[in-house]
């Protein structure tokens, strides 16, 4: 019993005299010191069963929550290993007697490099939590003021980081008229914020090894025509979603448009191309609808389907949807405006784009767009959920296309900036950032992330083409991240609404020659044009005067000088000057106007008026016609929908409708049939055949 006792009290007084184990839980900041910059990371530390349990973060590199591998922890001495990355990473290093401190050496790859941490305090958190809640203070009276100043009718303002929303809220009035409150769940157009939707759906279905991305899109869609062959055979899914196609906008070719989205794909053959592929980035809006029709293809689902299947509804974005129409019949939704000469705001009717959907048709709430961005910010993932693989968002992430931006070279914090797939990238003051607008019929979007920061933004507007979101996430994150503060505010609109001002004091109209008249008479233009992809655009004669209706517009014409006219849409800024053209008869059969100025102008030609192709009208026109010179009898002969022309001693000819009551002769250039119907309109007195010889007249049989 003696023995036993002595035991316990020698076993006692080791245990006393050893050092009691620090508590070194919680979260340490700092970098490793790489040659030339240091590469911030923060490591986790928690104690569960009686084990050490870390996780990584370097969010420059993207890494979140990486496992530290063979943890060990044994008084003031730590070592770890991280198996995912390559070079057997590892660590070594020692605690400070404090437990404020841990220094140590990083290994990869045979180099040994510096890494430093600090234990993030429970007061400088709390310090933390001040500071943003001040900063987010300030930024809501900024964004409220400044919205106020440009006139914006509303806004809707949402931040996430670290995965927490630290605001989502509106400002002003989704509808002025009702004076109707924005809120964090006001459905706004987000224009093309909803490109990246579209790229998202190709990197989900190259997950699933649907898609490779390099691969041509002929191979996918075998359909798939562009202008040139070279085009054709070689674009991919790259291609469609980095704005490097060679061809120039084409905006007007769908822009209120009544065609399908299959017909406007089946149209893409015949718009002119500007540069070769991949050799420039210039934005277009049809590549990314095609992308979108990529995805149906694929997938046998509609975009829509495919959007709301897979990413609507693992997000959770019950608010959220495709078509103005369905904006309309919500309860919640925002009306949009156009700002007028800075002074008034002018309500605007929502434009259907669903065709072009996979462009810039989604509609969304804030509360709903901050899901999305936690998506990109967590690398794909819903908690456990994986929506996107870590590879495919970088991918997505990725610099495509370098970028000429003029404004750059004015703004010294803002660098590097490139064309990812669905996402523009540059670097504010160092820092890299992810980001797309959005502009469509009285909206203006922007969805702005900082991955280095875990940061992310939303601006929802109900303002036509806004500069304003632009210049709050600069602001906010100047003010969040408590770097130098920029007056962004001033150095756009100080230089901007100078500029603007002198430009609408000296407005320049194109040329014009005085004291000319048309050369023809006002109903030689009126009819219908066409062109294979633009469509129909018809010249009417009104009350008011002429008009020009193309897709949903209706424009009025005026007489600029001989055979130009001009339409105008002032609502859009929109002015067409359209040339007619005559053929060597004088007749009017074609115009052209300058609807993509970085391509030749779009050619419209003149449309045989629709009688031409009725039966019950062509039955008159058939007869037997004596020639007025010789003893010839022609004869117009009907067959289904189409004349024949028959001469002794001739094959028989082909009569195809032109203009009026003529046809041309089909293969033979510059010979057509005109048909002069008698005073009742009923039955042709006669024909003429017109000849580049001359016009020879014949009177019509009995």
């Amino acid at each position: 019993m003696r023995k036993t006792f002595f035991s316990f009290l020698a076993f006692l007084l080791i245990t006393c005299l050893l050092p009691a184990q620090a508590d070194y839980t919680g979260r340490w900041n700092g970098a490793i010191e790489v040659p030339g910059s240091s590469l911030e990371l923060s490591i986790d530390l928690s104690m569960e069963d009686g084990h050490w349990k870390g996780s990584l973060d370097i969010p420059v590199q993207r890494i979140k929550d990486m496992a530290l591998a063979d943890l060990v922890i044994e008084g003031r001495d730590m070592r770890f290993k991280l198996p995912e990355v390559p070079g057997n990473a590892q660590f070594e290093g020692k605690f400070d007697e404090k437990a404020e401190r841990l220094e140590g050496s990083f290994m990869q790859s045979g180099m040994l490099l510096s890494m430093k941490l600090m234990r993030e305090s429970a007061a400088a958190q709390a310090d933390m939590l001040r500071q943003r809640q001040e900063a987010l203070a300030t930024l809501r009276h900024l964004t409220d003021s400044l919205r106020q100043l440009r006139l914006m009718p509303g806004l809707a303002f949402g931040i996430v980081q670290d995965g927490e929303v630290l605001m989502a809220e509106g400002f002003g009035y989704r509808d002025l008229e009702k004076k109707l409150p924005v809120t964090a769940n006001t459905q706004f157009a987000i224009g093309s914020s909803s490109k990246a939707f579209t790229a998202a759906c190709l990197a989900i279905l190259a997950d699933r090894d649907q898609l490779d991305w390099d691969k041509p899109v002929i191979n996918y869609m075998p359909d798939f025509r562009l202008y040139d062959e070279f085009s054709t055979q070689e674009m991919t899914a790259v291609d469609l979603v980095c704005h490097r196609s060679g061809l120039p906008r084409h905006d007007l070719m769908w822009y209120g448009s009544p065609n399908t989205r299959k017909e406007i794909y089946d149209r893409l053959r015949y718009l002119q191309p500007n540069k070769s592929l991949r050799t420039t980035w210039q934005y277009n809006n049809l590549m990314f609808m095609t992308a979108g029709y990529l995805v149906e293809r694929i997938s046998g689902k509609t975009w829509e389907a495919f959007v709301q299947q897979n990413i609507f509804a693992p997000l959770g974005m019950t608010n959220s949807n495709f078509s103005v129409k369905d904006m309309a019949a919500a309860k919640d939704a925002a009306t949009g405006y156009r700002t007028k000469d800075r002074k008034e705001n002018i309500r605007m009717e929502y434009r259907n784009i669903d065709a072009v959907g996979p462009a810039g048709s989604i509609n969304s709430s804030v509360s709903d767009m901050l899901q999305w961005v936690k998506l990109h910010l967590d690398d794909g993932k819903v908690g456990e959920q994986e929506i996107i693989s870590a590879a495919e968002m970088r991918h997505l992430h990725s610099p495509q296309m370098l970028m000429d931006r003029p404004n750059f070279a004015k703004n010294p914090e803002l660098t590097d900036p490139a064309y990812a797939m669905g996402w523009f990238i540059y670097r504010y003051k160092g820092l890299r950032v992810v980001q797309h607008g959005g502009n469509i019929d009285g909206f203006s979007a922007l969805v702005y992330m900082l991955p280095e920061k875990n940061l992310g933004m939303v601006i929802l507007t109900n303002q036509n083409g806004a500069g304003l979101p632009g210049i709050l996430v600069s602001c906010a994150t100047d003010l969040l991240l408590g770097l130098e503060r920029t007056d962004w505010y001033a150095r756009v609109y100080s230089e901007g609404d100078k500029a603007k001002e002198k430009e609408e004091e000296k407005k320049p109209e194109p040329k014009r020659i005085a004291g000319t008249k048309p050369g023809h008479a006002i109903d030689d233009y009126l009819g219908e044009y066409e062109h294979p992809a633009y469509g129909v655009m018809e010249v009417l004669q009104t009350a008011g005067g002429m008009r020009l209706k193309y897709n949903s517009f209706d424009l009025p014409m005026e007489h600029w000088h001989y055979d130009v006219f001009r339409a105008q849409y002032e609502e859009m800024d929109i002015s067409m000057m359209m040339n007619f053209h005559s053929d060597m008869n004088g007749t009017i059969y074609q115009l052209s106007t300058s609807l993509e100025p970085l391509v030749d102008d779009i050619v419209f030609k003149k449309l045989p008026p629709r009688r031409l192709s009725d039966p019950t009208f062509l039955e008159r026109l058939a007869g037997k016609y004596k020639m007025e010179k010789g003893d010839v009898t022609a004869t117009v002969e009907l067959r289904g929908t189409v004349l024949y022309a028959t001469l002794p001693g001739q094959p028989t000819y082909t009569l195809e409708p032109f203009t009026g009551t003529e046809f041309k002769i089909k293969d033979l250039n510059g010979y057509s049939v005109e048909f002069h119907l008698d005073g009742s309109g009923k039955m042709t007195s006669g024909l003429s055949v017109i000849q580049p010889e001359g016009v020879f007249k014949a009177t019509r049989e009995k």
